[in-house]
């Protein structure tokens, strides 16, 4: 393929990231859409303010920012289409992908992020987790600094799912919820 790269097996990030499906990025932009069908999602080169890299556990991630404030996550990736698609991506939209690091200390404790439509729970200086707002059903604030965020519940999958996840808030910072 000469005007970009496509990948098999590649899923979409957030509750439905479960899903595999054809990630294709190409010189005017970026689409993925779900094995067997469904709607595929475009995003055209002049929207992509941000592109991010991150390390997961067997596989990496490539998040994409967009203007309108919402990103998409896309996971799959092996370690040898990272280089290549950092320079596709800098050549083809200007914009020069950055490396996340991944906090793996197993603490609870934090700053709160809120962009567009991801709300990042970062240790230090690297992100612990991030999910979409759209995936909290609602928060409760127990005390000054305990928040305990509540996700939407699907039962009809199957699949075992978090229900609610508790998280302590450092005082040194402040946080809009």
């Amino acid at each position: 393929m000469t005007d970009g790269h496509l990948f098999n097996n590649i899923s979409l990030g957030g509750r439905v990231g479960n899903n595999p499906g054809q990630f294709r990025l190409y010189s005017g932009g970026l689409a993925w859409k779900k094995q067997g069908g469904g709607k595929t999602i475009e995003v055209d080169k002049a929207d992509i303010i941000s592109v991010t890299w991150m390390k997961i556990p067997r596989s990496y991630q490539l998040s994409v920012g967009t203007k309108e404030g919402i990103r998409y996550v896309f996971k799959g990736f092996r370690e040898q289409d990272v280089s290549n698609l950092t320079n596709f991506i800098q050549k083809n939209t200007g914009t020069t992908p950055e490396e996340k690091q991944l906090s793996v200390s197993g603490h609870n404790w934090g700053a709160v992020d809120i962009n567009g439509n991801m709300l990042s729970f970062n240790v230090g200086s690297k992100e612990a987790f991030e999910v979409s707002l759209s995936d909290v059903s609602q928060t409760q604030l127990q005390g000054k600094t305990d928040v305990v965020l509540e996700f939407h519940v699907d039962d009809t999958t199957g699949a075992n799912e978090v229900c609610c996840l508790p998280v302590y808030i450092d005082q040194s910072y402040s946080v809009v919820l």
